[in-house]
């Protein structure tokens, strides 16, 4: 038999964790399951910021028709309906045909608009969404771009920016600034 030299079993390395280790990681997943995991499982908060980017794109897209398109009499314009029975965004209408101006002119959404260009008269109010549309300090129905994509409103031309917020959980919002410039702030 091969000579093996005698080691005290305290000296022996031992594997495992302590007591301290597994008491620090119980506690970090305690803390994980308390906070973080029911706010990465539900859609609480995160509809606010869905309608802010969908508001965005749908601003930018009649933006960019009203500069391409300087036909006279036509409104290039996105209504905001605010009522206790629907809270809503979209265009006046789908066809910007000739002979179809006064359509474009409305101040009603045309619900049969593609569904990118709106939401359903009461996907907001669904959601537990509010929807508020300023100009300035005043609430505004529409807003409308001309053929240098500047905005017009009911009132001015959003020369003390424009905003639409959407609150619930959270509060996103959209501006508009005079000149054009639309973004998520």
């Amino acid at each position: 038999m091969l000579w093996q030299p005698l080691v005290p079993k305290h000296k022996i390395a031992q594997g495992g964790f302590t007591l301290l280790e597994l008491i620090v990681v119980m506690v970090i997943l305690g803390v994980l399951a308390v906070y973080a995991i029911p706010r990465f499982s539900g859609t609480t908060g995160y509809d606010e910021y869905a309608f802010q980017n969908r508001l965005v794109s749908v601003l930018r897209n009649m933006q960019i028709r009203a500069m391409q398109d300087s036909r006279p009499n036509f409104c290039h314009r996105i209504n905001f309906t605010n009522t206790s029975a629907q809270t809503a965004f979209g265009p006046s209408s789908a066809s910007f045909a000739s002979g179809n101006q006064a359509a474009t002119c409305t101040t009603t959404i045309d619900f049969n608009t593609d569904s990118f260009l709106r939401t359903t008269p009461t996907e907001i109010q669904d959601a537990n969404v509010a929807m508020s549309v300023l100009d300035g300090s005043v609430a505004i129905g529409y807003i409308q771009f001309d053929s240098f994509g500047t905005p017009q409103t009911t009132s001015s031309n959003c020369s003390n920016g424009c905003t639409v917020n959407f609150t619930g959980e959270a509060t996103a919002r959209v501006c508009i600034a005079s000149e054009g410039f639309i973004n998520a702030c």
